[in-house]
């Protein structure tokens, strides 16, 4: 008996150290993720995207107990098929109760009864901002600020910011309005939005990184919609 629990210890030690120190930390971090209490975000608004990037579904995030819950499409429609899954996704959403994005892996299948099915849900980490699916789109709009009107392009957005260019120049902490054209049918978006951060491009451009401010249930509704079908579009 002696003999086999020191053959354990040298298994286990020589398993231990035959890890690297990330290996060890990211193995730790999955575990500490395992064991978060995910039921506080039940009802959170998230995007599920694969690990590329791609947005599978806009959804509400219900029903969680333990490490599985249900996923109620905020829309028709799903890049996703009944022919998919279980797939693995990484699902974000912004908890107002922390006031904080999260981010969590998991996988999805569509269960017999017809609905999306979320399972061995894991929270990846917590960020004090939006942490949203961003898609590169190339779309001309309007930006309005103190009663005046200026062309813009849209470089890329989310459902939490937008990053455009224009050869104005405009500060950081300036709040402006995009009213923008979608070649969908979600037809045009009016976002309200707030300058974070500013580069400096050729020809005499400026490119904004921008967060966008509080909308109300329909803007996010519109907003959520309009980032679906671009995906669809592309």
């Amino acid at each position: 008996m002696f003999g086999v629990k020191r053959q354990g210890i040298k298994v286990g030690l020589f398993d231990f150290l035959g890890k690297s120190a990330k290996q060890r930390e990211r193995e730790r971090a999955e575990e500490l993720a395992w064991s978060e209490d995910l039921e506080v975000y039940s009802g959170m608004q998230v995007e599920v995207s694969s690990d590329d990037g791609r947005m599978f579904l806009a959804a509400g995030l219900t029903d969680l107990r333990g490490d599985r819950a249900q996923l109620k499409p905020r829309m028709d429609g799903s890049l996703l098929t009944k022919g998919d899954g279980p797939i693995p996704v990484t699902i974000r959403g912004f908890s107002s109760r922390e006031n904080r994005a999260v981010v969590m892996k998991g996988r999805v299948r569509l269960s017999p009864g017809g609905s999306w099915q979320v399972e061995r849900l894991a929270l990846v980490k917590k960020r004090d901002n939006r942490a949203s699916v961003r898609i590169d789109v190339d779309l001309d709009g309007f930006l309005s600020f103190e009663g005046l009107q200026e062309p813009c392009h849209v470089v890329n957005m989310s459902t939490g910011g937008v990053c455009v260019s224009t050869p104005v120049r405009h500060n950081v902490g300036e709040k402006l309005i995009l009213w923008l054209t979608l070649p969908v049918e979600s037809g045009t978006l009016t976002l309200p939005f707030q300058i974070l951060r500013i580069n400096e491009r050729r020809h005499g451009y400026f490119e904004y990184g921008c967060k966008f401010l509080e909308m109300d249930v329909e803007q996010e509704d519109h907003l959520i919609r309009s980032i679906f079908e671009l995906h669809g579009y592309r």
